[in-house]
């Protein structure tokens, strides 16, 4: 089920640019100095169209992560959030692909990698190679995944690795939906199951994201009041999960 790799190296400046770059953030009752790193690494395993105020929007579904660096009085914090879904403007989308359609995935035998605000990686490329020409191009491929995604973002890389390894936070039967929201949003919105399952951590505030409401039926409700539709995406979360711990960490980190 592993196809491509999704990264976001700067959250903010992708989110909303035009309106976060002054906000004051908060983290504990404390107001953050300033924010050095937020990024997002997402593992999709599937996608769908969402209109909202007549806009056209991209759903991701699959397992990520949201990691920022932050100054915090005299000390570096780092914290993070663990995804299921991503929201990203169609348009945004496009902006930052090579490919005109709108299509989520990269083919089977190329490497796609995007703009500089957004990069997408093919896992079919990192596979082994038979012949001298395609091992040669997996290893500039990989040089670029090492110092574009590794090098940078081995912190919260390791971390998706620990809990796709548990399967905790997304074993299909009793895990929440946790969907991060790009534009004018900027939220993470969690289904209701979120408040018996997981602590208050994700009522909590977190610098980088606006909010986090505990509601998915606030936004895009016809996705997500049939029970039937979310189990199926919790198998499918858990088991590209699974996949990621098995076989895709292993084709990133050295």
């Amino acid at each position: 089920m592993l196809r491509s790799l999704v990264v976001i190296p700067d959250w903010i400046s992708f989110a909303d640019p035009d309106k976060q770059t002054d906000m004051r953030w908060f983290y504990k009752n404390q107001e953050v100095e300033s924010i050095k790193t937020s990024s997002v690494i997402f593992i999709p395993v599937d996608f769908s169209r969402l209109i909202l105020y007549n806009l056209s929007y991209i759903l991701l579904h699959g397992v990520g992560i949201y990691w920022t660096k932050f100054s915090l009085g005299n000390k570096i914090t780092t914290d993070n959030r663990f995804l299921t879904g991503l929201v990203i403007p169609e348009e945004k989308w496009l902006n930052n692909h090579f490919n005109t359609e709108p299509f989520v995935f990269p083919p089977f035998n190329d490497f796609m990698i995007s703009g500089d605000n957004l990069l997408e990686f093919s896992f079919i490329t990192l596979q082994i190679q038979e012949d001298y020409a395609r091992q040669s191009r997996q290893a500039f491929e990989r040089g670029k995944i090492l110092t574009q995604l590794v090098f940078p973002l081995k912190e919260p890389l390791v971390m998706l690795r620990k809990a796709t390894e548990n399967n905790k936070e997304f074993y299909y039967s009793p895990a929440p939906m946790r969907v991060l929201i790009c534009e004018f949003f900027n939220s993470i919105f969690v289904n209701e199951i979120a408040s018996e399952t997981t602590n208050s951590l994700y009522e909590e505030n977190i610098p980088g994201i606006r909010r986090i409401k505990p509601n998915l039926l606030d936004i895009f409700p016809e996705k997500w009041n049939n029970d039937v539709y979310l189990d199926g995406l919790r198998r499918d979360v858990s088991r590209i999960s699974k996949d990621f711990a098995l076989i895709g960490i292993s084709m990133i980190l050295p």
